[in-house]
């Protein structure tokens, strides 16, 4: 990265508020963190899934966000003891 890149991100970060700074450190040291694993470099550069969500996808979604919103969720250990 030049120095010019460099300047131009820090006059991004100068932009972001304050109530975001947090999401932006979690999103930076994630980048970070991807330093030297290979698997997670490979993920990072690998493209995002374009494939088109069918309806029935979208509705199981919607249902399942407002199942969670009544609370009617399980922990995933409990999940995994009852069908394993």
């Amino acid at each position: 990265m030049s120095a010019n890149e460099r300047e131009r991100v820090r006059a991004l970060v100068e932009l972001v508020p304050d109530s975001d700074l947090a999401t932006l450190t979690r999103l930076i040291r994630g980048l970070l963190a991807t330093e030297g694993d290979p698997v997670l470099a490979a993920l990072d550069r690998a493209p995002e899934d374009d494939e088109p969500v069918s309806p029935e996808e979208s509705e199981q979604v919607r249902r399942g966000i407002q199942e969670a919103a009544r609370g009617e969720v399980i922990p995933n250990a409990t999940f995994w003891r009852k069908h394993a």
